[in-house]
């Protein structure tokens, strides 16, 4: 046409240039507006890149994919790209708590693997578990469904510290922490990841070993993208450690059929079905079963005694119960002890600008010029970033539940950092920065006056730890369920006879990690026990002592003993791997060694209210002990209880 002017614009130099297209995950790419607009460009040539190719030949405009390339699964295995096996372990019963604690010490356990790979070879990796949760929201925590807090705080209670969890999730991105931006730096201290679908996809760590499932196998697509964030080997080189060069999945109630589908489906959808024989059923039932749950009873020779444990109990006045960390502890904390001193001189001052580039793409003049798109530099804007005290109030409010006192403590060290010459918007530089010291100083502070609160109460007798002749106990119950097949592998002591005094049975082997089958069967074959039990989590109704911190202690056994004049001496027992030696270890230690220096028998009898059996000669203790002395410590600490 005469006269006709073409519109300066990128997509018209793009037709003119008819460039190569590069369309990544294509699968995805073949709705009519997506090829209208991929071949609106006038490509010289598109390539596809894909796991999964597929023919359509029903659309409008049949098309076929032209294979080029096509790289197996077996290929990748080859050349050390992937973690193979796939090991799944399915568990099922009520209590998720249980799978998520079998992910941690497995993650333990490729932990010590991985030291000693870097003892030998110098060569790092950090195994990493994701967890995948129901929930997210902040309104969404009601109870029914495993919200991301809830695993949190649970891992918490296992001894995983604050730094070694991050949450990735749509509303909260804790990767993107400027210490947790290099996921493979030996500074960096993620251990677990908890997300509900925010890693399915364009994330990739290859130090991930461990996936546990919490949500149901329903949501099959998460979990399908999920697994696959596991397979990458680090460095592309096997490590020569078995353990270290596979992959593992834990799922939460759940039929094997249905986990092992969804894996099989994830492999399919990268391009590597040829892999679904590398998935390994390492929970011990065969793949497509559903085991129902059973009844476990308690063992016949004790099964009508009633056995009873202390609990830590607020009592004041006629008022008796169980202590509430929130109610007695965290809302009578005085704030105003909070000191602020040298924090500010904890906070670096380096600054840096936060600028926006701009520039103009657009044609060159010359139609002869061999380059067609030009592009021009304008300079820089300061992104205005001013600080906001509210948002760092918002922050803290998890530590400080006063909210004006949050706020007064954020204006105090901001009035300090600008005593020390900063200026506000040097100070909104280092926003981040302020508010990780202070949340930092304000948990320390937090925790340091919970503590003396609570022995003061203690003292007071406010807070007791007592076994009393009224209903204020912790009751055992008669039987608890177990999903596990029956034809499961019962636990056996050394000398090859099956444990006998466990207060249940059976007892299954996998019932108990490894550290723990040894000190269980230790304690089957003293003489002076009487019976012996594997505490279980919250959701199973288990035993659980509250401190000054928020999170209870569930310890891993109680057993009861006959000392030399007949009288039941009750054993609580927390048993730790010599690397959970940290700050969390250190806490239960000193609360249980308080508690057995308070116990005390409470002859409190009302009519209709229930009486202790033996209970004039009956002790509770608790105890803690670690792997590389478990069997020193345990056996003076079974002497000592016997002689008291």
């Amino acid at each position: 046409m005469i006269g006709a002017i073409v519109k300066d614009s990128l997509g018209n130099a793009l037709r003119k240039i008819r460039p190569v297209v590069v369309l990544d995950e294509g699968h995805k790419g073949y709705s009519r507006l997506a090829m209208q607009t991929l071949y609106g460009f006038n490509p010289a040539f598109v390539l596809e890149l894909t796991a999964t190719p597929v023919d359509r030949p029903d659309n409008d405009s049949p098309m076929y994919s032209n294979w080029l390339v096509d790289v197996r699964g077996t290929d990748l295995d080859r050349e050390d790209m992937v973690k193979l096996r796939i090991n799944v372990t399915v568990r099922g019963g009520d209590d998720w708590r249980v799978c998520l604690r079998e992910s941690f010490e497995r993650l333990n356990r490729l932990q010590l693997e991985a030291d000693r790979l870097r003892a030998e070879s110098a060569r790092y990796i950090r195994p990493i578990c994701l967890v995948q949760v129901e929930r997210t929201g902040k309104d969404q925590r009601d109870g029914k469904f495993i919200h991301v807090e809830d695993a949190k705080e649970y891992l918490l209670s296992l001894g995983v510290t604050q730094e070694q969890i991050a949450i990735k999730t749509s509303e909260k991105n804790e990767l993107n922490q400027p210490e947790n931006l290099d996921l493979f730096s030996p500074t960096n201290q993620v251990r677990f990841i908890i997300t509900k679908q925010a890693l399915q996809e364009g994330w990739d760590c290859s130090f991930a070993y461990v996936l546990c499932s919490l949500a149901p196998v329903s949501s099959r697509g998460a979990m399908t993208q999920l697994v696959g964030r596991i397979l990458r080997q680090p460095d592309t080189i096997k490590t020569k450690v078995q353990a270290l060069d596979e992959c593992y999945v834990y799922c939460f109630h759940s039929s094997t059929s249905d986990v092992v589908a969804a894996i099989k489906n994830g492999l399919e959808q990268d391009g590597m079905a040829d892999l679904v024989e590398k998935i390994h059923d390492a929970g011990g039932g065969e793949k497509g079963s559903s085991n129902l749950p059973r009844k476990i009873p308690r063992h016949e020779d004790i099964h009508h005694t009633k056995i009873y444990l202390p609990l830590v109990l607020w009592a004041e006045a006629a008022n008796v119960r169980p202590l509430n960390y929130e109610a007695d502890i965290l809302y009578r904390i005085n704030w105003q002890q909070v000191s602020l001193d040298g924090v500010a001189e904890k906070i670096p001052k380096a600054t840096q600008t936060v600028n926006t580039q701009l520039f103009r793409v657009g044609l060159t003049e010359s139609p002869n010029a061999r380059d067609f798109v030009r592009s021009e530099a304008l300079g820089y804007v300061v992104v205005d970033n001013p600080f906001d005290p509210a948002y760092a109030t918002r922050a803290i409010v998890d530590i400080v539940p006063n909210p004006w006192i949050a706020r007064d403590f954020v204006g105090r060290l901001l009035a300090d950092l600008q005593n020390s010459g900063l200026s506000r918007d040097d100070v909104a530089g280092i926003s981040s920065l302020f508010i990780e010291t202070l949340r930092s100083h304000l948990f320390k502070e937090r925790d340091r006056l919970a503590e003396a609160l609570f022995l003061q109460d203690v003292a007071a007798g406010r807070i007791q730890f007592r076994l009393r002749t009224d209903r204020h106990n912790w009751r055992m119950p008669h039987e608890f369920t177990t999903q596990r097949p029956a034809k499961s592998a019962l636990l056996q002591r050394d000398d090859g006879k099956i444990v006998k005094h466990s207060l249940f049975e059976p007892i299954y082997k996998d019932d108990l990690d490894g550290y723990e089958q040894k000190a269980a069967c230790y304690l089957d074959g003293e003489k002076a026990l009487r019976w012996w039990h594997r505490n279980v989590a919250k959701a199973q109704g288990g035993y659980a002592m509250q401190g000054w911190c928020k999170h209870k202690v569930y310890p891993d056994f109680i057993f009861a003993l006959s000392n030399q004049d007949g009288h039941e001496r009750l054993m609580v027992l927390e048993t730790k791997g010599d690397h959970l030696d940290n700050p969390d270890t250190a806490y239960k230690k000193k609360l249980f060694d308080i508690c057995s220096e308070s116990f005390r028998l409470e002859t409190i009898k009302s009519a209709g209210e229930l009486e202790l059996l033996d209970d004039k000669g009956v002790k509770v203790f608790c105890s803690l002990i670690f792997e590389n002395t478990w069997q020193t410590d345990l056996a003076k600490l079974i002497e000592d209880t016997v002689q008291s």
